[in-house]
């Protein structure tokens, strides 16, 4: 396992029973509200929520639509939160990179606050593209980061932290990660605290 991963499930293990009223918790909040206000989803749509924490988003996600709802986190701690407060989901402890799910198989691939801690970020876009059905979509959040913040984040911040932050994107990095992988409609935007994105196979 990347020692940056590493980092990420050492750090969520420790704050995952008490992760909704943690500070890592309430920044993700925003975030959690805009993704399930833009995601579109029909009846029977097959849900994959990467490092979804302890389930809330597809619990946000499942009062639009009845989904089938999956979580994927490397947090063991996180999967059995979810587990428990959401019996009628699936969890598994898995990476983001390589998916244990079959081609064309999912309809939905969300990701929340969570892009910035991947070690290999282009090769989970490429299993995004891989796993998805066609007309299949990602949805994604992570933070907003001025230009002059972000540069100060990643060059003096980031390679220091024992929380498994790998890199801050701005816009445009988002949009080509997705782009490189082949996805046909690709658009990013940014709304106080939080950069949206939302890529379709």
């Amino acid at each position: 396992m990347n020692m940056k991963t590493e980092e990420s499930r050492i750090a969520y293990n420790k704050i995952a029973f008490e992760y909704d009223m943690s500070r890592e918790g309430q920044y993700t909040r925003f975030h959690i509200k805009e993704l399930s206000n833009m995601i579109d989803l029909s009846e029977g749509d097959v849900v994959l929520d990467v490092a979804c924490g302890n389930g809330t988003l597809l619990r946000e996600l499942s009062k639009k639509a009845k989904i089938q709802a999956n979580g994927i986190d490397i947090s063991e701690n996180m999967i059995h939160a979810a587990k428990m407060r959401y019996p009628d989901m699936s969890f598994l402890v898995n990476p983001c990179c390589p998916l244990r799910w079959n081609d064309e198989s999912i309809d939905v691939i969300t990701v929340c606050c969570a892009f910035h801690h991947f070690d290999d970020p282009q090769g989970f876009v490429n299993e995004c593209k891989r796993v998805l059905k066609k007309n299949g979509t990602v949805y994604m959040a992570d933070p907003n980061f001025g230009a002059v913040l972000r540069f100060f984040a990643n060059k003096f911040w980031l390679p220091f932290s024992r929380s498994g932050d790998v890199r801050i994107y701005s816009k445009k990095e988002l949009e080509m990660f997705f782009y490189s992988s082949g996805f046909r409609t690709v658009r990013v935007y940014k709304k106080e605290k939080g950069v949206f994105l939302m890529a379709k196979k």
